[in-house]
């Protein structure tokens, strides 16, 4: 069995639904904060600043994309390991 910080995984596993982990709930203040943003940079009067911004964003988009496939893909390995291990005991 496995356990992280004196959890059991399956536990964890149980209280969690598949996937569910993977869902973003973002706060109303959250929400609210990347509104306020996204209107200013929307209002905002210099379209050189606005597209370095832009392209900013892009660049970051893709890494953490690139970072979160990695991620999903290294838990799912871990946990296809721990249920494999689980089987054979």
């Amino acid at each position: 069995m496995f356990s992280m910080v004196g959890i059991e995984l399956e536990s964890c596993l149980s209280a969690m639904a598949w996937g569910q982990w993977m869902v973003v709930n973002l706060t109303l203040e959250e929400q609210l904060e990347i509104e306020k943003q996204v209107r200013c940079a929307l209002a905002h009067h210099d379209s050189q600043s606005v597209a370095k911004l832009c392209a900013s964003l892009i660049r970051q988009n893709a890494y953490q994309s690139r970072l979160i496939k990695q991620a999903t893909g290294h838990i799912a390995e871990i946990e296809m390991q721990g249920l494999l291990a689980e089987r054979n005991t």
